[in-house]
């Protein structure tokens, strides 16, 4: 298979890069070459283009995007780059329209530029939660038009670089377009791989810096943190048995006075060494840090896409290389009876229970939807419900189900396949332009969205009586109303 031709922009020291080859081991689990080849990259920091250089066999050029003659670039087949997000502004037109604040916000646009010009066959882009919210939550749909509007089909999904073999809550917004739409219908984000197993701090914590009297803070610094911890929140001792918060880009610069990760040894804090951020942020032994000093490491470490998360995100774009196209089938609507078994909810203003069975030993769900989510859910062939942690820890089977029946009243929306499964904060389904009626549940509420695909056919012989409850508040049965 050809390689396919990669231009990297804004790749700091190359994170986001190593993640796209692939070709290194992490924890002793290796992670494979992809085919995939970067034929130019970009960065403005000179320090972080050292980095790069020392570890791999192209070279990175030293240059501000704005400056870069598109008509020079080689032919590309993926753009991969995280642009700036705390920049943007948006005018008081009508309708109103994406600008900038300051001269990062343009990187972006500059990132749709070479888009528009050079019409790769993929682009991925990468960006901090906060990009779902900015500017009120009017910028991102907004970001997503400009991607749209240079020629592409766009997913995006907020990832938890935890749930991908990194030892850290490390939450990154990944935007995924295509050029051509059977790509599009193809492409799906990677499946946690350690949703339930993620790797705990104590795997990259290394016992020598224990011992390095450079990272631990005075006693100074110390008492003044006691004095406003318990209302402060403030030194955030990370718990080795689990991963650990974001490492941000002034790791040199850590204070106890910040939300910055700490650890607490024999009693003394301490700050992270490069080691252990370069391991937190998931890079391999052998990558190569020492032509910088360490504070210059430590920034372009904390800036970092971690490699093994990148790893995931480039394998499933990979593939689908060779996937074949889908038939085209059109979405069933039919009159359905529902059992006279059915159970009773009792507590309103909740959403309708979900039921679970099993057909030919593949997990069935039966799911019911509001009248204003019918056209959104047959338009983006997405279904979701509100969910915790703890139903989701206490119903692992709803990860596997395989197909879906959705139901308005008694009125049938679909019979469907599930393609993916996946858990979602709330400002991901508004991004996906779900159609929130309640204000009641908060930003950070999870909701199981599934991705769909139309199954002709419904089979009328399914044993209604082996459906079982799985979630939902209130339940009786109709021989105890």
């Amino acid at each position: 298979m050809r390689k396919l031709k990669v231009l990297s922009l804004f790749c700091g020291c190359g994170g986001m890069d190593l993640g796209m080859l692939g070709g290194f081991e992490y924890l002793g689990h290796p992670y494979p070459e992809h085919p995939f080849e970067i034929v130019k990259a970009y960065d403005n920091d000179p320090y972080c283009t050292k980095i790069y250089d020392e570890n791999f066999s192209h070279k990175c050029d030293v240059a501000d995007v704005r400056e870069i003659e598109i008509s020079n670039l080689p032919d590309i087949d993926i753009l991969i780059g995280g642009f700036p997000c705390q920049s943007f502004s948006i005018s008081a037109q009508n309708p109103p329209r994406l600008g900038y604040k300051d001269e990062r916000g343009m990187l972006f646009f500059e990132m749709v530029k070479i888009l528009k010009e050079k019409q790769p066959r993929f682009f991925i882009a990468e960006n901090v939660k906060g990009l779902l919210s900015a500017n009120k939550g009017q910028a991102f749909p907004m970001i997503i038009k400009e991607f749209e509007g240079a020629g592409y089909h766009v997913k995006f999904k907020l990832l938890n670089a935890s749930e991908y073999g990194v030892p850290q809550k490390r939450e990154r917004v990944i935007i995924v377009g295509c050029r051509e739409s059977k790509d599009f219908e193809n492409y799906r984000f990677p499946a946690p791989t350690t949703r339930f197993n993620k790797v705990p701090l104590s795997k990259v914590i290394n016992p020598e810096d224990n011992l390095n009297e450079r990272l631990f803070f005075s006693e100074r610094a110390v008492a003044g943190m006691l004095l406003v911890r318990d209302k402060m929140n403030k030194g955030r001792v990370q718990n080795l048995d689990e991963p650990c918060n974001t490492i941000s880009s002034h790791l040199a610069k850590v204070s106890l006075n910040s939300t910055d990760p700490v650890l607490l040894f024999e009693n003394r804090y301490r700050r992270f060494s490069s080691t252990e951020c370069a391991r937190i942020q998931s890079f391999p032994e052998d990558f190569k840090w020492g032509s910088v000093s360490e504070a210059k490491q430590l920034k372009a470490i904390g800036n970092a896409v971690p490699p093994v998360m990148m790893w995931h995100i480039a394998k499933s774009l990979s593939e689908i290389l060779n996937a074949k196209e889908k038939p085209h089938v059109d979405h069933v609507s039919t009159d359905f009876d529902w059992p006279q078994e059915r159970m009773v909810q009792l507590t309103l203003f909740e959403p309708e229970i979900l039921y679970i069975t099993s057909l030919n030993r593949e997990k069935l769900l039966l799911g019911s939807c509001r009248q204003g989510t019918i056209e959104w859910i047959k338009n983006n062939q997405l279904y979701n419900y509100p969910i915790t942690d703890q139903e989701l820890q206490d119903h692992p089977e709803l990860l596997d189900v395989k197909k879906i029946i959705i139901l308005h009243k008694n009125k049938m929306v679909g019979f469907y396949n599930v393609l993916d499964v996946d858990v979602v904060l709330k400002p991901e389904l508004i991004g996906y332009g779900y159609p929130i009626k309640s204000s009641k549940r908060s930003m950070e509420s999870k909701y199981i969205l599934f991705t769909l695909s139309p199954e002709p056919q419904l089979d009328k012989d399914i044993p209604w009586y082996t459906f079982s409850p799985i979630i939902g508040k209130g339940l009786i049965s109709p021989s105890n109303a």
